[in-house]
């Protein structure tokens, strides 16, 4: 029997099915969903006003800590099947501490849109696919299926991440306009933040990565 190889890929997959797995026991799933979610209004309204906020993980915890929970197991399993598909190819290319570092710049990106774009939400935000989606952007960036082409003046490299910002908008956006009719909801602006960091983090990254070569 072959086990898969130990990488950060593999590590984040595991521990994210493993804590989907564990919240299925029963009342568990509530109580933790909200302790560690991101609430943006915790940023700038504070606890005072938040019920049981004793019982809440500190504020600044919470970007990083809201990525590893999701709001049940076909909400997990969806987003690391996306994380399997482009991490581990990705991995390879930036080496572990690039991607790693990737991963967690999509986790603050991410929770710093939905604070910025709603600051006074009380709506509990949790899910990988912030994180994911700065993946989703640097993979996007680094194999794109066509040679990428300049636009008038604007260069070939950055017309692409354009190109591919505007696509990933356009997707989200009627995503989230369609979501609450099919009963469940998006954080737009995570995927969004997410998406921009790993834009902008892609070629840096890879750079750092063979800085010596």
């Amino acid at each position: 029997m072959q086990f898969p190889r130990l990488t950060v890929t593999n590590v984040l997959i595991a521990i994210n099915l493993l804590i989907a797995g564990v919240l299925l026991w029963p009342g568990l799933f509530e109580p933790v969903l909200i302790a560690g979610a991101l609430i943006p209004a915790r940023f700038v309204l504070g606890d005072a006003e938040l019920a049981n906020a004793a019982y809440l993980l500190p504020v600044y915890v919470t970007p990083v800590s809201s990525a590893f929970l999701h709001g049940g197991l076909m909400h997990a399993f969806l987003n690391m099947l996306m994380l399997f598909i482009t991490g581990r190819m990705l991995e390879k290319v930036l080496g572990w501490q690039s991607f790693l570092l990737l991963y967690v710049a999509g986790m603050i990106a991410a929770a710093a849109a939905e604070i910025i774009a709603a600051p006074q939400s009380m709506t509990p935000v949790v899910g990988a696919s912030g994180a994911i989606s700065a993946v989703i952007a640097a993979f996007a960036v680094l194999f794109p299926n066509k040679e990428p082409k300049a636009w008038g003046r604007i260069p070939a490299r950055y017309a692409h991440q354009l190109h591919l910002l505007a696509g990933w908008v356009l997707v989200n956006g009627m995503i989230w306009f369609s979501a609450p009719q099919l009963g469940f909801n998006i954080a737009l602006f995570a995927h969004i933040g997410g998406f921009v960091a790993g834009l902008l983090l892609a070629h840096p990254l890879l750079l750092w990565r063979f800085r010596n070569a």
